[in-house]
């Protein structure tokens, strides 16, 4: 399927050509295909995808970032149809059922559960004097969700059409995105364990809700509101059915294929020099290499990037990395009776001290239980991971060691949360203790090298209130035939890059793809 860069692709006649195959990438380079473009897709590593990518050890596989999407099961919702469209109806998805999410905070259970009636009953539940609170709550994500329409539509219109009606497409989600979570729902009731309860899925989008904007958290709360889904036949199938309607189409994408720099004449981009030196052209450059990396790391010092861009990239931080251990059973997860949910565990003590500043201890996913394809792959195995909030600067003394030569004391950190991890694992679910037969710890330095972050951030930029007053985080950049597309141009996620790569497309197109899309183009 995937292609080596020889002599007859570097001197083809490329219309667009991708840095980087994240989902927001192969989702504008599969539309641009659709549209009759011909597209080149570059992707450092030896595996396509971004985090929606898989590896394998001993016989096991796990993902590395898609967890769960919401929408999908939903066959006329706009997730669905878009990756409909662009893998032409191949990608198929596992519904999880209820519960989807379950958050463990101070030993006590808090389920999330699909429909928001179902929902508020159950937050009613748990909390009932505070059913005022949870209904003005759930209302506020609603509107809020609502409100990104515009706002993010903003950002692919032409800039004149941006100057004149910018502002007013903006102004209401931009009252939501001003203010922080913890502003939002401390408005909204005195109770600290309710808002931990309802930030339990702040590790969606890496911040706590005393740092994250109320955005980022009502567009993650309403994406989940009618559950969660996993892709049949794992998380790579999500980059494997969108190559091939990218080289059904005369394109192409190619690994083992680093760009060093974009190449610019006369002011306007023209091509890429890769590491190994060749270089490539084509009409238009789409970078999926995330804002900071295209700024700072690929685009010449002396580019013309947006005005504010060096000053902003300052001010908003890389977001949060991650540690994860994957853990191999020799067991079943039908044999373990392993649940489908995911677990969001806070431990009895406050976050970093300061109200509204709780994170979660571990997430808990069980990738292989979602998928309804994974017994026939692998019989008698199971796979599990175990993940925990990390800062890059606990790993930097390591950063310019190589893999598996980083001494001991790197070891004994992972060790240590290997640990800490298992102990939680087996207390949630004693059954999986004796049958674990592979686990593995990567680090940010992992996701620094895989996804090309330089902090190993997962999110790209964190989001912050500051992030979404950025308003050159568009599509479009003061560079001639220069586009952006990922995570840093919309939201966290696969949803949100799948979300980026229809604007960038839109963009570029001169049309609405999404609204093309919605209203019947065919799959």
């Amino acid at each position: 399927m995937y292609k080596r860069l020889d002599g007859t692709l570097a001197r083809d006649g490329w219309d667009t050509l991708f840095i980087g195959s994240g989902p927001g990438s192969l989702t504008c380079a599969a539309v641009l295909a659709r549209a009759g473009q011909r597209v080149i897709v570059l992707e450092k590593h030896y595996e396509a995808g971004g985090f929606s990518h898989t590896f394998r050890r001993k016989g096991f596989e796990w993902d590395v970032g898609v967890h769960y999407i919401g929408g999908v099961h939903r066959e006329g919702s706009v997730e669905r149809r878009a990756f409909d469209y662009i893998s032409e109806r191949r990608l198929e998805w596992a519904y999880m059922d209820s519960p989807y999410d379950r958050a463990i905070i101070d030993g006590k259970t808090y389920d999330f559960v699909p429909g928001s009636e179902e929902q508020i009953a159950k937050w009613i539940g748990y909390f009932p004097g505070e059913e005022d609170a949870i209904r003005k709550y759930w209302a506020l994500v609603r509107e809020c969700a609502s409100s990104s329409q515009s706002f993010f539509a903003d950002r692919a219109v032409p800039p004149l059409v941006s100057t004149v009606a910018g502002p007013f497409m903006r102004r209401k989600f931009q009252r939501f995105a001003d203010q922080t979570t913890y502003e939002v729902l401390r408005g909204l009731t005195a109770n600290e364990t309710l808002i931990t309860m309802l930030c339990a899925q702040c590790g969606d989008y890496g911040l706590p809700p005393n740092a994250s904007s109320f955005a980022i958290h009502a567009m993650v709360v309403n994406h989940y509101r009618g559950g969660g889904n996993y892709p049949v036949g794992g998380a790579a199938q999500i980059a494997h059915s969108i190559v091939e309607t990218i080289e059904r189409r005369g394109g192409a994408v190619v690994l083992r294929a680093g760009v060093e720099e974009i190449l610019l004449e006369s002011g306007k981009a023209v091509g890429v020099r890769l590491e190994d030196g060749q270089e490539l052209r084509a009409r238009n450059i789409v970078s999926g290499a995330g804002v900071r990396n295209t700024c700072t790391r690929l685009l010449p010092p002396d580019a013309r990037v947006p005005n504010a861009s060096a000053e902003d990239l300052k001010q908003v931080k890389p977001s949060l990395g991650h540690l994860c251990l994957y853990v191999g059973l020799e067991r079943s997860d039908a044999a373990l009776d392993l649940p489908k949910f995911n677990y969001w565990c806070y431990d009895p003590y406050v976050g970093d001290g300061t109200p509204g500043g709780r994170v979660p201890t571990a997430y808990i996913s069980f990738s292989s239980a979602k998928d309804p394809a994974w017994p026939e792959r692998h019989p008698g195995k199971a796979t599990i991971q175990c993940i925990g909030p990390a800062h890059f600067a606990e790993f930097a003394p390591w950063a310019d060691l190589r893999w598996r030569k980083r001494g001991e004391e790197y070891e004994a950190v992972k060790d240590a949360f290997q640990e800490r991890m298992l102990d939680t694992l087996f207390r949630l679910h004693p059954e999986c203790r004796g049958h674990v037969a592979w686990a593995e710890v990567s680090t940010p330095l992992s996701t620094a090298h895989f996804a090309n972050y330089a902090s190993g951030e997962i999110y790209g930029l964190e989001h912050t209130p500051a992030r979404f007053r950025l308003k050159w985080l568009r599509p479009r950049t003061p560079i001639p035939r220069l586009y952006l597309t990922g995570q840093d141009i919309c939201t966290a996620g696969v949803a949100g890059a799948l979300m980026s790569g229809l604007m960038t497309a839109s963009a570029m197109l001169g049309k609405n793809m999404i609204a093309e899309i919605m209203k019947g183009a065919a799959p």
